[in-house]
């Protein structure tokens, strides 16, 4: 009765931290994938409150409960990463050879990847040894996954790099060989136990440390008009401009129509002072009287190569032709002595494995996959594409802003509203 008594008191307990994780959630409540960390808590802590109200508590409850690596994942961000800015996704998902890869941790826009491993150090040696349950996979396993779905998933045309954190420590031989792998290893390293069972060759050896290893390593054809539209409305309406990468690495920039158009806009060229007869247009006013987006692009294009694919080239041209107006026609021609045409692109992992449907048309896989293929970032206002390809398992490496239409025509039947 008093062993029951102190379950059903660690049970309640369970409950409480539980709920105090989702408290500390809200800390990151503007990262990508909280929502499902809080529903993964939330599901925990229903079946703990069942076992409660059952009262048919057992010590298997809570050992398996899957509240240890939740707890593990918010103290590892909360604990260990400098700005909480750094983490871009929590419990994402990546695809690669028809299975998906759940990464606990995704930082740095997509430069690291962090796993958060709770179980013990003992029991990680076991498993790696092939002591674990039938059909377990040891951590070495795991990482074999994780570095070749890196591979499969690159950020800026590199690999991510993966990180594993053991939140209750590793033993040095096993952190070792996933070193040796490639992997980063945090966390408490410690010596296995000595016993008088045979210690394998590769263990044997990779015994043989000091006491320095014991140390933390932390280390092509005309637009109709409703195709001209749809292209040049396409993307956010957030006041702010929206970044997924750090431009600064890629001098190389690979320019969508929606950016060629939102640079020569009349909007963005001192005329964002109108109420249009278009809403949409007028929403776009109000936006770039608060962010102007030219002065962003003319940042993002200092020191860096422009090129334009073909396809963006001739779609540009011909939505200039139908509704560009004067000024707007001059700063086109301008642009394009800036850039370098290049042939459209027909193979590659977006024009190959993407399917054409919703916002993913066939010219802006083009444009896209030149970006791609050449390993360039595309700067783009075009995030229906950029989200619809990621629902596909596709990360595009773009530079998103607010899209701007072309308006110099339409003040004509315009209202201006005068600097305000």
């Amino acid at each position: 009765m008093e062993d029951h008594a102190e379950l059903l008191k660690h049970l309640a307990n369970k409950i409480i931290s539980a709920h105090h994780l989702i408290e500390r959630l809200k800390l990151l409540r503007n990262v990508e994938g909280v929502d499902k960390l809080t529903r993964k808590i939330q599901q925990e802590i229903r079946f703990l409150e069942k076992v409660q109200n059952n009262g048919n508590v057992k010590k298997e409850h809570l050992q398996s409960t899957n509240l240890i690596h939740l707890d593990a994942i918010i103290n590892y961000i909360l604990n260990y990463i400098f700005s909480y800015k750094q983490v871009t996704h929590l419990l994402k998902s990546f695809k690669y050879q028809h299975i998906r890869l759940a990464i606990d941790i995704v930082c740095n826009n997509g430069a690291s990847w962090i796993k958060v491993i709770a179980r013990n150090a003992k029991a990680l040696t076991l498993i790696s040894l092939g002591n674990g349950e039938y059909g377990q996979k040891s951590i070495i396993d795991q990482a074999d996954s994780f570095l070749k779905c890196a591979t499969h998933n690159p950020f800026m045309y590199q690999a991510p790099k993966i990180i594993f954190y053991f939140a209750q420590g590793i033993e040095i031989p096993l952190a070792t060989q996933l070193e040796s792998m490639g992997v980063v290893v945090q966390g408490q390293r410690m010596l296995p136990p000595v016993t008088n069972v045979t210690t394998p060759p590769v263990y044997a050896f990779l015994l043989e440390v000091t006491e320095e290893l014991l140390k933390p390593n932390w280390s092509n054809k005309k637009l109709s008009r409703t195709e001209t539209e749809e292209e040049i409305t396409s993307g956010s309406y957030d006041v702010l401009s929206k970044v997924e990468m750090n431009s600064s690495q890629v001098n190389l920039l690979n320019l969508d129509v929606s950016t060629l158009l939102a640079y020569v806009s009349n909007m963005t060229n001192g005329y964002a002072y109108f109420i249009y007869r278009e809403p949409l247009l007028t929403q776009q006013a109000e936006y770039e009287r608060v962010q102007p987006v030219k002065p962003i692009l003319d940042q993002l294009f200092k020191g860096k190569d422009l090129i334009v694919c073909r396809t963006a080239y001739d779609n540009f041209k011909d939505i200039i032709d139908i509704i560009g107006g004067v000024k707007e026609t001059e700063r086109a021609e301008e642009l394009l002595k800036r850039v370098q045409v290049v042939d459209d692109s027909l193979t590659g992992r977006i024009m190959e494995n993407l399917a054409v449907g919703g916002k993913i048309k066939d010219r802006s896989k083009k444009v896209f996959a030149i970006g791609e293929n050449l390993k360039s970032i595309t700067v783009t206002a075009n995030e229906g594409f950029v989200r619809a390809a990621r629902m596909q398992g596709i990360d595009c490496m773009v530079f998103l802003h607010q899209p701007r239409s072309l308006s110099e025509v339409k003040e004509g039947y315009a209202k201006h509203i005068g600097l305000l």
